[in-house]
């Protein structure tokens, strides 16, 4: 039985009883797929999810939910398609809620649509339906050599006679880009499509497919595929990674048509978020046996210049390394040194020493860029949020506005597991060029709701306790800037 994925923790913290009259709550995905003559095959896959329906005996005495679900697609205030399904929970004789999963199937010309979800709970008798509504854009198969959507699956099997399939396979959605660390396969499906025409009926061409990090766009480790294909109107891709290994982080899965030369034809990519907590071991007698032989942290000869790399790693550290950090840093131990430079990236990757050298090339950088007269940069705030959350996708410098205080204001699309946050840096003492974090929209940073009015005290010092909003035109101009980067 699928398990509850989604929201399972807070589940499990309140228990079944917490739910038994609430609305269902749901998850629901898109995928698009082209048929062969290119017209747009629209999946809507939705999974409601267990702990928020109820159960009762049917007529055959077993627990049993009941979802009844409207699927509808409109298009200017016009239904063009829709669904409407009783969904039946398995029969159990235990109270053991699970996910539903449920799925869609529409033919839709390209356009702009909206679409609209609701389900009740038939147990229950809700009179008022939980309603998913989001705009649903729709586009012609492209020219040449193409990709379709990536759908992650549960599993994938082969299709049984009658059954509704994808050339031949059952595909079983898995609604989510989040990997914990119970999922320990990476299994998913695509379609390639026009190689035919580009490369010829039956003639090679490679499909690649690949797992890389979000923030570099770099292969991980091992996590690549190459494969041989023969050019065909559809080509499947079915395939799999074991991610049992591939620790916590952000990642994309990519999928690209190749030519025999390698060239790149076509690429489609998808983002999904691995959690996979390590149990760091980082006593002295584990580390003590640790064999360097062959370790690219058995090279390092100086203890100062190693000192200073492993010092480097506090951004990234989490708070047992960091006091690990600091006593190394202290007492300058080569040996120990190495041991844990070592523990430290074999922890993160399957390739330790390429994740250091593609780290120590952002710290490199932010050395170059974030350094100030009693700092390193990797030891100020900008260079600390750039080495944990990676470049910001927009920086809005403002050094010499006439009232207020220097600021950056930086923009991430993702930072983390969080999307669409900021962070404001700004230079209180206008000397030293270190411009600590006033204040950051990700939980666990510092969150300052007064930061505009700090901004604006430079010529104005904040008196009370609540300070009033800046009245001008140049702080107006600022939360422009934080609430719309540029």
């Amino acid at each position: 039985m699928r398990a509850c994925l989604l929201f399972c923790s807070f589940i499990l913290a309140f228990g079944h009883s917490a739910f038994p009259y609430s609305n269902v709550e749901m998850a629901v995905e898109t995928k698009v797929f082209y048929a062969p003559d290119g017209t747009p095959m629209v999946e809507v896959n939705m999974a409601f999810l267990g702990g928020t329906m109820a159960l009762r005996a049917n007529d055959r005495g077993f627990n049993q939910a009941k979802v009844e679900v409207l699927t509808l697609i409109e298009q200017n205030g016009v239904v063009k398609a829709f669904g409407k399904t009783m969904v039946l929970g398995p029969e159990r004789l235990d109270s053991l809620m699970v996910d539903l999963l449920h799925q869609e199937f529409f033919t839709l010309e390209p356009g702009s649509y909206e679409l609209i979800v609701e389900a009740r709970d038939m147990i229950i008798g809700d009179t008022i339906p939980k309603v998913h509504s989001v705009p649903l854009a729709i586009g012609a198969k492209p020219s040449g050599v193409s990709i379709s959507d990536i759908l992650f699956a549960e599993r994938i099997e082969q299709a049984s006679e009658g059954d509704r399939s994808k050339y031949g396979y059952n595909v079983v959605p898995l609604i989510s880009d989040y990997f914990p660390p119970s999922i320990e396969r990476l299994t998913f499906y695509a379609e390639i499509y026009g190689t035919e025409a580009w490369f010829g009926n039956d003639s090679a061409f490679l499909v690649t497919y690949q797992i890389e990090s979000f923030e570099k766009k770099t292969v991980f480790g091992p996590f690549k595929r190459s494969v041989r294909a023969k050019g065909k109107v559809v080509e499947p891709v079915i395939a799999e990674f074991d991610i049992s290994q591939l620790p916590s982080g952000n990642y994309v899965l990519a999928i690209e048509a190749r030519s025999k030369k390698d060239e790149l034809i076509a690429r489609r990519d998808q983002f999904f978020q691995r959690n996979n907590p390590i149990s760091y071991n980082y006593d002295l007698q584990a580390m003590d046996k640790l064999d360097l032989e062959g370790k690219f942290s058995g090279a390092f000869s100086n203890a100062d210049s190693l000192a200073e790399h492993i010092a480097s790693l506090n951004p990234i550290a989490d708070p047992l390394e960091r006091k690990i950090i600091n006593d190394r840093y202290k007492d300058r131990d080569l040996d120990m040194m190495k041991r844990f430079f070592y523990s430290f990236w074999a922890n993160r990757s399957v390739d330790p020493e390429q994740a250091w050298a593609e780290y120590k090339e952002d710290v490199i950088k932010v050395n170059k860029m974030f350094g100030c007269r009693l700092n390193k940069g990797y030891e100020t705030d900008r260079g600390r949020v750039y080495l944990q959350y990676g470049p910001p996708n927009t920086m809005m410098d403002r050094f010499n506005e006439m009232d207020a205080y220097p600021y950056t204001i930086w923009h991430y699309y993702r930072a983390g597991k969080y999307t669409n946050r900021r962070f404001v840096f700004y230079q209180p003492d206008l000397v030293t060029n270190c411009f600590p974090l006033l204040h950051s929209e990700v939980p666990g940073e510092i969150q300052n709701p007064q930061w505009n009015q700090i901004l604006y005290s430079r010529n104005t010092p904040m008196n009370n306790v609540q300070a009033a909003p800046v009245n001008s035109l140049d702080g107006e101009r600022t939360r422009e800037f934080f609430n719309d980067p540029r």
